[in-house]
């Protein structure tokens, strides 16, 4: 019998602590009533919530934004949430009764000069915020990733470390500071000066009108200010403290019962011949029973995988399956000449050839089509694509079938070739540091 890899509850992110689900089954379509699980990952799409592949209707849902009861058109693409409902036998669909989504980072960006093309890395907070070509980007300003520049104020959606890195799988940019905050977990805690770090940046909680009694290295928080960072990129920047609360338990951890179902998308890190870190937590290579589909040697820092398992009887996590989040190998960009109910044809603007993509659930759905007083849709699908509309796709290739599969599909102004090359022949790169203080608050 293979052995299983339990990790214990030092596991993932401060939003999974939230996950409390009813216990289950497999739901791959065995059983001929849903199984009840809790989901954590990234929503793709809208007309429902469509996370891990799976459409779930949220009619009777509660919605809940970093602690807040909202709705769900306040959701955006890209965003992380924790979602627990049931799945259908199917395995595509299921029902969602409650969503929670807690942002990762909120603040100033400090430092561009690791953004090149888009992509790369950004200093936020003293926080390293990976950028890759799937990161959703929102600016209510700005056009593209590459037009951040430092002092703006952005709100980050991803997977975390706990130690400073973060992958991002949404940026969405502010006009003002709401809440500039950070979570992680405290290192260097110096009780005499009143300081401790989160990534790179100095935290002195001397003036915090909230402090937890049980201050202490590796105590997950979450860091609040109303004032202006101090220093700057030689000397490092000082967050002076409003509010330090733990987060949770204190622990970068995983909540059930014994028999729990859970599912969730992470951050691999650290890759080794013989392990991996999954959001902080190593996890070695021999003790895995895993699909044979999945290749290990696959596995390189910052890719996004998803696991399944359960809860035993002891607390821990028992992981079951680990599959891999494909990510984008290639993009084209034209206007559509046919689709059916799971492709789309696009007539290729730089080769002017006919290329044919697959789009499933977990293809990322973005309208930002508003020219003519349009208002880009937010349950947007591909039923909503129409012929002649000009869309910008991104997608990898199947190393079996061979088929284009999408991970993004973004319908936009303009279904001609000119019209787009005008569009796109406006990003460049932006190298651009901070050499003074942020704006005040």
């Amino acid at each position: 019998m293979s052995n299983k890899t339990v990790l214990s509850k030092t596991l993932l992110a401060a939003t999974i602590a939230m996950l409390s689900a009813c216990g289950g089954s497999d739901s791959n379509g065995g059983g001929q009533a849903p199984v009840s699980k809790t989901t954590v990952g990234v929503i793709t799409g809208f007309g429902s919530i469509y996370v891990n592949g799976v459409e779930y209707e949220t009619d009777d849902a509660s919605i809940d934004i970093d602690g807040v009861q909202s709705i769900e058109t306040q959701l955006g693409i890209g965003d992380v949430v924790v979602l627990q409902g049931s799945v259908n036998p199917d395995g595509l669909t299921g029902t969602a009764t409650a969503v929670s989504s807690v942002d990762e980072l909120e603040g100033y960006v400090l430092d561009m000069s690791g953004l090149v093309g888009g992509v790369g890395s950004v200093n936020i907070m003293g926080q390293t915020v990976t950028i890759n070509v799937d990161t959703v980007f929102d600016g209510d300003t700005l056009a593209t990733i590459s037009d951040l520049t430092a002092n703006d104020i952005v709100e980050v959606s991803g997977f975390s470390d706990g130690n400073g890195g973060i992958l991002a799988t949404r940026i969405e940019t502010k006009d003002a500071a709401e809440d500039v905050e950070i979570k992680g977990l405290i290192t260097g805690l110096d009780t005499e000066a009143m300081k401790f770090t989160i990534g790179s940046l100095t935290i002195d909680y001397s003036s915090a009108s909230d402090l937890p009694a049980n201050l202490g290295n590796d105590l997950l928080v979450e860091v609040k200010t109303d004032s202006a960072l101090t220093g700057d990129l030689n000397t490092g920047f000082v967050m002076i403290a409003s509010k330090v609360e733990v987060e949770d338990d204190g622990d970068i951890e995983i909540d059930g019962d014994d028999g729990d179902e859970i599912e969730m998308q992470g951050l691999v890190s650290d890759v080794t011949g013989s392990s991996f870190t999954f959001n902080g937590q190593v996890v070695e290579f021999d003790s895995l029973d895993i699909d044979d589909n999945f290749n290990v040697d696959s596995l390189t820092d910052g890719m996004l995988v998803t696991i399944e398992g359960s809860i035993d009887a002891e607390g821990n996590f028992t992981v079951e399956e680990i599959e891999e989040d494909y990510s984008t190998e290639d993009e084209v960009e034209g206007s559509v000449v046919s689709k059916t109910d799971t492709t789309v044809t696009i007539l290729d603007n730089e080769t002017g050839t006919e290329l044919t993509i697959l789009v499933n659930n977990n293809t990322r759905m973005i309208d930002e089509q508003d020219d003519d007083g349009l208002t880009p849709l937010h349950f947007f699908s591909l039923a909503d694509v129409n012929v002649g509309e000009f869309v910008e796709v991104k997608f990898y290739t199947d190393e079996v079938s061979g088929d284009k599969i999408a991970t993004e599909l973004e319908r936009d102004d303009g279904s001609s070739s000119t019209e787009a090359e005008t569009e796109t022949e406006t990003e460049g790169e932006d190298d651009s540091s901070l050499t003074g203080t942020p704006a005040e608050i």
